[in-house]
């Protein structure tokens, strides 16, 4: 009979027994022999799978000595579908079906007395219809998650892509639902199985790791944690050897902000960010932490000061007050400076949307805020001449911004080594974004930090272009010597700011002065692109020493237009090296760092080895569709030859050799359970972010009615799990 009859046939057979269409070899006979259980099982599942029916394991007999005599295997439908009723009238019945329709299709094997098994009774008639094409999906048999399905969902998630899309995404790449060989329940239920693996050992598995990754990955990563009384993670801190190099050359500013909903227990997660010698932003450690209040700030600044063993120059963060109390105990004489683009962008919200859009307010005042070359009082009275010209003197926030204008406006510290670097935008706003592509709310710890290593290797990867763009000489502009020496010195990046200035010095500049006296040749210019303003350059003829008002170099580590041209009337076609700063040059991090680095490996090297031979399968089975080129009989051949190593492969495999699936996940992340108890996980935070929900109106509507208990039929008791997530006793 046909397997996937029309609905005609269906009426016209309802009642009829129904008997699979399969060839002689897949069918099942009487006598037939097996080496063991699991051996038939998979005979019987295949069997099953190819006509389109379930089937499931069921009672066996054994002898005195626990031995296996009999087994029998039956169609998933087999058996009486069950009774639900309850005797309680109140409790809303829950709409379900049943598959069981007592079919009476089974395969028994006996032992055969000589280890092995034989097929004593095999009932092939089924009472009902089988799937089909468009339902075979569907089936049990049809849907197991391979190494395939489960590498590719832990790889998503730590994409931040989840259960859902992860499976779109897999149906894209198959080409149909129908060869996925798993539903989007499948995918969602193994990444509740990872949640559940975790479970209570969440912090107990990150600090594992932690120790694992410092005695056998990266002997040069370092942390810090810290338990409260009842022995749950509060505090945690980390940074690995490539960050910790990073700090060395790049951590002369360091900016960093607190985020929220990236993890399921709403600790405030705050990565400490830099620039690089390519002027984007690098990580150099990030820390975890319970609270957002002063002794949590300062808890993780110790640490980072224990870790990285020296100070910064300059810490940039927002307005948040405890990080200013933090910062002004632990790091005393230390530079703090307020993140303009923070300030900047509340202006708006301050005064006005509509008034900051359609007045020159913004302009105007912008024009005194960002200024670099403006003086102290140049700033404050074109600040009051703005404010008293747009009547806002009595604005509350505007007060208390001015009372803190030595903490973000350039003017304050003009004079300053590299805190220029803090007014291009908020470095720290722009990490955040960056990392909440890769993280969720609902993370544990452990998850979060398999996010945050994949957003880590996605920032080294890109730092990696860079610095092989690095190896391609840019295109002079100015046909200079000395633009030929900054290309060979800095990266490509700071190259073109370079350039720029270079470029200007051969623009419209005035020079009102020029004179030399005791070796020293002094230039004052007047800039038509910086308002006219009048700049004096000194040279030192002899060591080539340089100053130019403007402070540029002070500020951001390269000399200014007024310099370059003070260096070209001089007939210097170099740039002086005292003045060649090591953090703006080419694979700086590697020269300049004294932190030795070593070697990565990984944690698991069969594992790696595992996953490196898969891959190399992957490209060559890619290799060979590509060489096809489309060729019908090549791809003709593929097929087949991938047919015939499938079923080699199916005929040497054993059902029963699959690995718990406690052991499977722990493979698949990376992270093992421990047996006992050592840190608790951290309790639930209430911070910025993780405030109770707003309930909106259609919720409201129904009253406040909570949610209806259900049965569980494991542990048969009303309560709000089911049989799939019960953690009592059957």
């Amino acid at each position: 009979m046909d397997p996937s009859p029309t609905s005609d046939d269906f009426i016209r057979h309802l009642g009829d027994d129904w008997i699979p269409d399969c060839s002689i070899e897949q069918k099942p006979y009487v006598g037939q022999l097996f080496p063991d259980v699991d051996t038939s099982f998979t005979f019987y599942h295949r069997y099953g799978s190819s006509c389109g029916f379930d089937s499931r394991r069921s009672t066996e007999r054994k002898n005195k000595l626990k031995k296996t005599t009999r087994k029998y295997f039956l169609c998933s439908r087999a058996g009486s579908p069950e009774d639900d009723t309850s005797e309680d009238l109140s409790i809303k019945k829950r709409k379900t079906t049943s598959a069981k329709c007592d079919c009476p299709a089974k395969l028994i094997i006996a032992a055969d007395g000589n280890g092995g098994f034989f097929v004593k009774k095999f009932i092939e008639n089924h009472n009902h219809s089988f799937a089909g094409k468009g339902t075979m999906q569907f089936l049990r048999c049809s849907r197991s998650l391979t190494e395939f399905h489960k590498r590719f969902i832990i790889d998503a998630a730590r994409l931040n892509i989840g259960a859902t899309r992860a499976h779109a995404i897999f149906k894209s790449m198959i080409g149909s639902y129908e060869n996925v060989g798993a539903t989007v329940v499948d995918f969602k239920k193994f990444s509740r199985d990872i949640k559940e693996y975790i479970g209570k050992h969440d912090a107990d598995i990150l600090i594992q790791k932690f120790k694992d990754i410092q005695t056998s990955s990266d002997n040069n990563f370092r942390f810090e944690y810290k338990t409260d009384a009842n022995n749950h993670l509060t505090q945690l801190f980390w940074a690995d050897g490539v960050g910790r190099r990073n700090f060395e050359v790049f951590g002369d500013v360091v900016s960093f902000d607190a985020t929220y909903r990236t993890n399921k227990y709403g600790m405030v997660f705050i990565p400490f960010i830099g620039i690089d010698n390519h002027w984007k932003s690098v990580t150099f450690a990030a820390a975890l932490l319970e609270k957002e209040d002063a002794d949590n700030y300062k808890w993780a600044y110790e640490a980072f000061k224990k870790i990285f063993g020296s100070s910064v120059k300059c810490i940039v963060t927002d307005q948040d007050p405890a990080m200013k109390i933090a910062i002004e105990e632990c790091f005393p004489g230390v530079k703090h400076r307020l993140c303009m683009w923070h300030i900047m962008k509340k202006f708006p919200a301050k005064l006005g949307t509509l008034f900051c859009a359609e007045s020159p307010f913004m302009d105007k005042i912008k024009n005194f805020v960002w200024s670099d070359h403006s003086s102290i009082d140049e700033f404050e009275d074109g600040w009051n001449n703005v404010i008293s010209e747009f009547e806002l003197s009595d604005n509350t926030w505007l007060k208390e911004m001015f009372a803190l204008r030595s903490y973000w406006i350039p003017a304050f510290f003009n004079d300053e080594p590299m805190v220029g670097l803090i007014r291009t935008t908020s470095r720290s706003e722009s990490s955040n974004f960056f990392f909440n592509h890769f993280v969720q709310k609902g993370d544990t710890l452990s998850e979060f930090y398999l996010c945050f290593h994949s957003a880590l290797e996605k920032q080294r990867n890109n730092n990696g272009l860079l610095n092989h763009k690095d190896d391609l000489m840019p295109i002079p502009k100015n046909k200079k010597k000395i633009e030929k020496d900054a290309a060979e010195l800095y990266t490509k990046t700071m190259f073109y700011k370079i350039q720029e200035e270079i470029t200007a010095s051969c623009g419209d500049m005035v020079m009102e002065d020029m004179f030399v006296a005791d070796e020293v040749k002094s230039l004052k210019l007047r800039d038509p692109f910086l308002k006219n303003k009048t700049f004096e350059v000194k040279l030192n003829l002899t060591t080539h020493d340089i100053d130019c008002s403007c402070n540029l170099y002070t500020r951001v580590g390269y000399l200014c237009s007024h310099s370059f041209l003070c260096l070209s009337l001089s007939g210097i076609p170099f740039i002086p090296r005292q003045y060649v700063n090591n953090r703006w040059l080419k694979r700086a991090e590697e020269r300049f760092s004294t932190l030795v680095l070593s070697e990565l490996s990984n944690l698991n090297p069969e594992e790696d080895a595992k996953r490196t031979k898969t891959r190399d399968c992957w490209f060559e089975f890619q290799g060979c569709i590509s060489d096809a080129s489309g060729d019908i009989e090549q791809i003709d051949f593929i097929h087949k030859s991938l047919t015939v190593m499938r079923n080699h492969i199916k005929d040497h495999s054993k059902l029963g050799d699959t690995a718990p699936k406690d052991t499977s996940i722990s493979d698949f992340i990376g992270l093992k359970v421990v047996e006992e108890f050592t840190i608790l996980p951290p309790n639930q935070s209430n911070n910025k972010g993780c405030r109770k929900r707003i309930v909106g109106a259609a919720e409201k509507s129904l009253g406040g009615k909570k949610r209806q208990k259900r049965k569980c039929r494991k542990c048969k008791e009303f309560a709000f799990h089911d049989s799939r997530n019960c953690t009592g006793q059957s």
